[in-house]
């Protein structure tokens, strides 16, 4: 629909590099923040690469 000038999208800034060619991004000033979480069943361990993300998320862990 945005691509058809028939609405607009609010993205995250990483969706960026996915824009095709006539469309615009324009910055939501003041900057908007927003908390993320990660969910999974009870019964079951965390899995090492959710572990590996929250630990990314949280400045605890070392990149890839």
């Amino acid at each position: 629909m945005v691509k058809a000038g028939l609405g607009v999208a609010v993205l995250p800034s990483l969706a960026g590099s996915m824009r095709h060619g006539g469309l615009t991004l324009v910055p939501v000033l003041p900057r908007v923040e927003r908390r993320l979480l990660l969910t999974g069943p009870a019964t079951c361990p965390r899995h090492p690469h959710v572990t590996a993300i929250r630990d990314l998320c949280q400045g605890t862990g070392s990149a890839m």
